[in-house]
């Protein structure tokens, strides 16, 4: 069995309170997430409590993934656990960190892995994944913005 941190940083040009509503809820993961692909089938709130269930996939190949919302600090963090989680990954922790600074959100990311696959395939996946998700986060912002 492997364990496996991953950390990633995402510069945000948005407020806090921007940048911490459009995490509030999974269906933006789906919008921001190309690889791996992502359904949701249950309520998408990342309130503490909630689990919330995801069909992910990598080309033919989908599962099942539950994600459990262990701990909320609103303006601060969020945690989720994976409950069910597929390919080889035997536990997922995430922790979801937001940091205002002057003109822009820090956004910072960590993930926990204990899995059979090799730390390299982990690395892969995860920097693809963050890679992804970092364009998409910033282009959504930017549309978002206003002409002044």
């Amino acid at each position: 069995m492997n364990t496996y941190l991953f950390t990633y940083e995402t510069k945000i040009e948005a407020s806090l309170e921007e940048v911490w509503s459009f995490f509030s809820t999974a269906e933006n993961l789906v919008k921001i997430t190309d690889f791996p692909t992502i359904t949701l089938h249950s309520n998408p709130l990342t309130s503490e409590g909630n689990t919330i269930q995801m069909k992910i996939g990598v080309g033919p190949i989908k599962a099942n993934w539950h994600s459990y919302i262990e701990e909320v600090k609103p303006l601060e963090y969020f945690i989720d656990v994976g409950v069910k989680v597929p390919f080889s990954i035997h536990s997922w922790r995430h922790k979801h960190a937001f940091v205002s600074l002057p003109n822009h959100t820090l956004m910072k990311d960590t993930v926990e892995i204990q899995s059979t696959l090799p730390s390299i395939i982990l690395k892969t996946a995860l920097k693809k994944m963050f890679t992804g998700r970092e364009k998409a986060v910033q282009l959504h912002f930017l549309s978002e913005k206003k002409p002044e």
